[in-house]
Formats: structure tokens, sequence, C-alpha cells
């Protein structure tokens, strides 16, 4: 972690990534990664998704991310994320979810999703300008098998698909998440409440897009 003379705090500020233009296409320029983000330079970003069936319908994996994150701190976002380095393949970006959550995946084993454009304007002055290059990794290993990150990773949380629409679109104020912190033990999961303002925010109707997709390669009953 660096501060800036500004006073933000910028995670990894030298790693390189590439510059995007603001449809997507990349342009070749390597550019520090506190220089993205500090002057909003469109760049791109790794993100899978976790889902598997239940009785209910399917649930989906959110990680609980670090406090030490420069940006949405003890929020709960996608299972696992992160910035596609300069040069760095899909197949090498895939890295992400096996730092982060600790399972042994490629990204052979995960379905595309497509992209997403995404832009934050955080209150530390940090603009995060994203492409999110969105997979899917279905069912996913069994609970015992995650091994998170601390440095990365507070905890993990299964939610049902329906209940974090819910609470992304208004129509709830609560709902429960089976939630392992980064330090208990690999089953040790307990219930936990969660409500809006816990969430990584996103434009409307991103989830509903999302779960639309992900219902499409996850069996139900």
């Amino acid at each position: 972690m660096t501060t800036t003379a500004a006073g933000v705090q910028l995670t990894d500020p030298r790693e390189l990534l590439e510059v995007y233009d603001a449809d997507g296409q990349p342009t070749g320029r390597a550019m520090p990664r506190g220089t993205v983000h500090l002057e909003g330079h469109w760049h791109l970003a790794f993100f899978c998704w976790v889902a598997r069936p239940t009785a209910r319908g399917i649930e989906i994996l959110l990680q609980h991310r670090a406090a030490r994150k420069d940006v949405w701190p003890l929020r709960f976002d996608g299972s696992a994320a992160g910035h596609i380095r300069f040069g760095e393949s899909l197949e090498e970006a895939a890295r992400e979810v096996r730092e982060e959550l600790g399972i042994q995946v490629e990204l052979a084993d995960m379905i595309p999703l497509g992209r997403h454009r995404q832009q934050h304007d955080h209150p530390n002055g940090l603009i995060d300008r994203e492409y999110h290059a969105l997979h899917l990794l279905t069912p996913g290993p069994p609970d015992a098998d995650y091994a998170p990150d601390p440095h990365e990773v507070a905890g993990i949380a299964w939610i049902d698909a329906d209940d974090l629409l819910g609470l992304v679109e208004g129509a709830r104020s609560r709902a429960t998440a089976r939630y392992r912190a980064v330090d208990a033990p690999p089953a040790s999961f307990v219930e936990r409440a969660l409500t809006p303002s816990d969430l990584v925010p996103y434009e409307d109707g991103y989830h509903r897009r999302l779960i639309t997709a992900i219902r499409q390669h996850v069996p139900t009953n």
C-alpha cells in the first residue's frame, strides 16, 4: 500500500496496466496502476463469479474485500477479481481466482459471460473506469477447498441469487448469507445478515443481467 501526496492510498501503484479507449479497445499503452486510477484511464479487469445449484435455486459466492483495499474496503463483490496486467492474456489473468480464493482453476474451467463497462468515482479521489471480462465458475470446488488470501480477502459468503437481486434492486433491506471469515476453519460457515450498503454498488440492472446469464449455465430443479 502506498500513499500519494494527496493522501490517497493505492494498492500496487507501480503495477503496469494497459490503457483502453472509451470503446473498450486496447491502445497498446502501458501505464502504472496508480496513474491509471488517479487520472481515470479505462482499463481491463478479470472477474469470476462462482455459482452453484441448491434446493432453492442458485447461490452465488461473494468475496468480502479486505480492509486494506484502496476502493470498497470491507464491501462484498464478485467471487474474485483483479486487474489484467499489461501484456497479460486472459489465461494468465485467471491467476486472480487462484490467488484470491486459493482454489486451483484455469481459464478453461470457466465460462465467458462477456464484458461489462463500469465507472466509479471514489471519495478518496480515485477514478475507476473499467471494462470487466466476466467469467463463471460452476459449480466450483467444495467449501473446504477455499483458502482465501488474507491480504486480499476478509471472508467469503454464499447468498441465494434471488436474495442478492432483492438487495440490489431495493426489494429487500436485509438478506441472510452463509459467511466464513478468512481466518476461520474451512467448513465453519455462519449466518450473516447483509444489507444493500454492504455490497459494492453497480449500475441499475447489472446484477439482473449477470444472474440471467448465470442461470443459463447452472442447472436447477
